[in-house]
This record gives C-alpha cells, sequence and structure tokens, in this order.
C-alpha cells in the first residue's frame, strides 16, 4: 500500500506530576508547529493532580490541584506541584494553538489514575465489603484519598456501581468538551487496578445486574458509557490500549497503543478501528537518550507489525512525555528537542529519509528553529550515543530515579501489581467469594 503523511502527528504533554506555566506551554506549541505536528494530547488528570477547572465541581482544583512535597526521585521536590488552569487560560491555548494549526485533544483519566479526584469528592469512591466473623459486612466510609506525592500505580478508582458518580464523570464532561472543539476526547483507561471494584457492593451489584463477566468487563461497561455519552455530543473517545483486553469496541473509539495487546490491537485494526502509535520503545521521550535516542528513531519503523496489512487504520504517531522528573520547562526542553522533530519527519516523509546522514541534517535545520524559541535540547553528541555515552547516561538516569521516597513507591506498586494478580488468579479458580475475599483481605493488610 502507498503511505501517506499521518493525519495524527502529536505529542502529549503530562501536566498532572508538575504544572506547566502558560506561557511555556505557548512555547512548546509554537515548536511543535516548527515540526510539522497537528495535535498536543494534553494529560490534565491523574494521582499527583488535577489541572483544569470545572466549574461544576470547583473542589476539583481546590484540592486536586494541590499537594506537598513529591518524591519522584533525584529531582526538585518542590517545583511546579501546585496549580490549575482556568477555562479562560484553557481557551487561551485552544485558541493559541489553533493558529499554530495543531488541535488540542483533553484527556480525563478514568477510571483509575483517580486518586487527585477521589480526594476532591470522595463520596464518589467505592464503598467497602469485609469479612467479619464469617459474615460479609458493608463499610460506608470512603478510602483516605489524597493527591499522590509519589509515582506509582494506585487502586484508586472512580466508582462504577454508583449511578452519580457516572453522572459525576458526565457533568466533567459536559464542561471539557465545550472548551476543547476538537472532534475527540481522551479517558485513558490504562493502569487501572480493580481491588476496590472487587470489594465494592455498588460495583458487584453492577457486573450482576449488567450480566457481567468480572471487573474488567464492568471498567469496558464504563468506558463504553461515558464513549457514548461523548459520541451523543460529535466526539470520539480515544482511550490507551489496555481497553482493549475487555473486547472489541465500537467504531467511535480510537485506541492508543503504548504497550501489550499486540494482537487486540490487531483485531481491533482488522475490524476497521483506528488506532494512535505511541510505542513505549519508541515514543516515551521521558525516558533517557541513552533508550531512544535520534538515531534510535530515525531506525523505527514507520509500521509497527500489529498494523501490518491495516495500515489505512493506522492515523498516526504520537510522542509522550511523562513528567514526574521533569520539573520544568527547560528539562522539558532538552528531553523532547530534537527527539520530537526526530519523529516529526518520520511522520510527514511518507518515502523516508534514506540515509542517517540526510536525516540527522534535517532534523538539524527543525532545531536551529526551536532554539530561536529558547528551548535547548539535546546536544548533536546525544542524538546517537556510543555505548559508553549511553552506559553513563542509563546510570545518570538511574540515580535521578532513586531516592528514598521514590523506591519506596516503586516497592509499594510492586506490590499492589502482585496482589492484583494473585486476585484474578482467585477469581478464575471460581472460589467462593467469601473464602476468596478473605484470602484478599489478608493479601490487602500486609500490603498496608
Amino acid at each position: 500500500m502507498e503511505q501517506k503523511m499521518y493525519s495524527h502527528r502529536g505529542f502529549m504533554l503530562d501536566v498532572c506530576r508538575h504544572y506547566m506555566p502558560v506561557e511555556h506551554i505557548k512555547k512548546l506549541i509554537k515548536a511543535a508547529e516548527i515540526c510539522g505536528l497537528n495535535r498536543m494530547h494534553w494529560h490534565l488528570s491523574d494521582d499527583q493532580g488535577w489541572r483544569i477547572e470545572i466549574k461544576k465541581y470547583p473542589k476539583l482544583t481546590e484540592i486536586g490541584s494541590v499537594r506537598g512535597a513529591s518524591f519522584f526521585g533525584d529531582v526538585s521536590e518542590t517545583e511546579n506541584n501546585c496549580g490549575y488552569y482556568t477555562q479562560e487560560e484553557a481557551r487561551e491555548i485552544v485558541s493559541y494553538a489553533k493558529e499554530c494549526g495543531i488541535e488540542i485533544v483533553p484527556e480525563i483519566e478514568l477510571p483509575g489514575h483517580a486518586s487527585a479526584m477521589l480526594a476532591a469528592y470522595p463520596e464518589f469512591g467505592c464503598r467497602r465489603t469485609v469479612i467479619k466473623e464469617k459474615s460479609e459486612q458493608e463499610i460506608d466510609s470512603p478510602y483516605d484519598y489524597k493527591v499522590e506525592t509519589a509515582g506509582g500505580i494506585f487502586p484508586n478508582l472512580i466508582c462504577a456501581g454508583k449511578d452519580e458518580a457516572v453522572n459525576f464523570l458526565k457533568d466533567i464532561m459536559d464542561e471539557i468538551v465545550e472548551l476543547f472543539p476538537f472532534d475527540a476526547v481522551h479517558i485513558g483507561g490504562d493502569e487501572a487496578l480493580k481491588l476496590h471494584w472487587r470489594r465494592c457492593p455498588d460495583c458487584q451489584r453492577r457486573i450482576r445486574e449488567k450480566s457481567l463477566k468480572d471487573e474488567e468487563e464492568l471498567q469496558r461497561w464504563l468506558v463504553l458509557e461515558i464513549g457514548e455519552y461523548l459520541a451523543q455530543k460529535g466526539k470520539s473517545t480515544i482511550v490507551f490500549n489496555d481497553c482493549l483486553a475487555g473486547g472489541m469496541l465500537p467504531k467511535h473509539f480510537i485506541a492508543q497503543h503504548w504497550m501489550g495487546n499486540d494482537e487486540e490491537t490487531a483485531e481491533f485494526m482488522k475490524a476497521g478501528g483506528k488506532v494512535i502509535y505511541s510505542d513505549i520503545e519508541h515514543f516515551y521521550f521521558d525516558y533517557p537518550y541513552s533508550s531512544i535516542d535520534v538515531h534510535h528513531i530515525w531506525q523505527t519503523p514507520r509500521v509497527p507489525k500489529y498494523a501490518d496489512g491495516y495500515e489505512e487504520n493506522l492515523l498516526g504517531m504520537e510522542c509522550m512525555l511523562w513528567a514526574e522528573r521533569i520539573t520544568n520547562i527547560d528539562r522539558a526542553a532538552y528531553l523532547l528537542f530534537p527527539r520530537v522533530a526526530a519523529v516529526a519527519l518520520k511522520a510527514t516523509r511518507p518515502d523516508g529519509i534514506e540515509t542517517w546522514e540526510q536525516f540527522s541534517t534535517e532534523v538539524k535545520k527543525l532545531q536551529e528553529q526551536i532554539d530561536e524559541l529558547g528551548l535547548i535540547g539535546a546536544p548533536e553528541q546525544d542524538w546517537k550515543l556510543s555505548p559508553e555515552t549511553a552506559e553513563a547516561d542509563r546510570l545518570e538516569e538511574k540515580k535521578r530515579r532513586t531516592s528514598p521516597g521514590a523506591l519506596q513507591a516503586e516497592r509499594a506498586e510492586e506490590r499492589l501489581l502482585l496482589q492484583e494478580k494473585l486476585e484474578k488468579a482467585l477469581g478464575e479458580v471460581e472460589l467462593p467469594r467469601s473464602f476468596a475475599l478473605q484470602v484478599m483481605d489478608s493479601a490487602w493488610n500486609i500490603n498496608e
């Protein structure tokens, strides 16, 4: 099949882990325009911060945008931890981006990565069931939610069993679609541990009422519910490809492939589903240059294996900047550029650029223009690292990732992932629920 310029040429900016001032975002948008990108995926909610004003729910920003000292590794513990964008500022950014030929794709993460949301409105989280004296007892008090101050994955999910929680999400979407005129909204859907849902009487009732198999199908039900609501407003729904684990998605969904589930992604594309190519080993620019340098991007296949034969359903490429260890614009600029320029060349030049020398020359031309914005990217010696330099870079990144707080968070995440695996296994062998719940709670108490 003859290849074409990709229609989706984007970058993702995470402002939840560290807030970025409006003027700095405009600089990144201008640099994206220079490169030939046409999308900015704006990650606005996560465990560590809620960053967009929702007028119906003011506590989302009053509480959800504020946190104390944060422990993401050997970086500043206090820089840009707090802040949010008013609706007026969001409109200003949308308007500026439009002038640059770039559409803003907002992301409101659900059902997981919801700690900041639930810190503001804990009533939309789950209740729980515990075993006491061989009988099940329901506890109505909410979990102890907070805006998280470390990285990792957390079990805090919006309750899929409460109608008022689902309506809360729909109310948020009402304001989001008014702020962002682009025809798609991203709702995440990745890394949703189901520990709370398995214990929640409301979620378990929903599973029974909807004749769902398990909590994975419950997530699918919720994702479809919000997707249908957005479709009624003329919007497509973008989700990370984790959501394909629950089954095929309707045509008004777009899957953003970042890792795993390659077979499910291929089946989705075979059925006509549209996909964004954001694979972690090629496009995650919070990773150091020793993992992904410009030379690596030049060698990256323009079409991933899961899209072979379905190239017409591959919308394009998107590079990602998760900001746990990116506290300011200078660090962001170093990691983004010129790697963004390199991805843009891959996305806009379907005929390819034959030699590394030609490719690096084209990258340099773009980076010279970006430098004039004050966004200083990586020096040329970092574009194609020698084995020795790559090893030094890996050691520097390891140092950046490690601190007492950050290591503690990593260990907590490992325990939660093991517990999630255990709980799924107990469900698959179909133990009596009361016994399984006791085993689960025992593991939970150990982990706590």
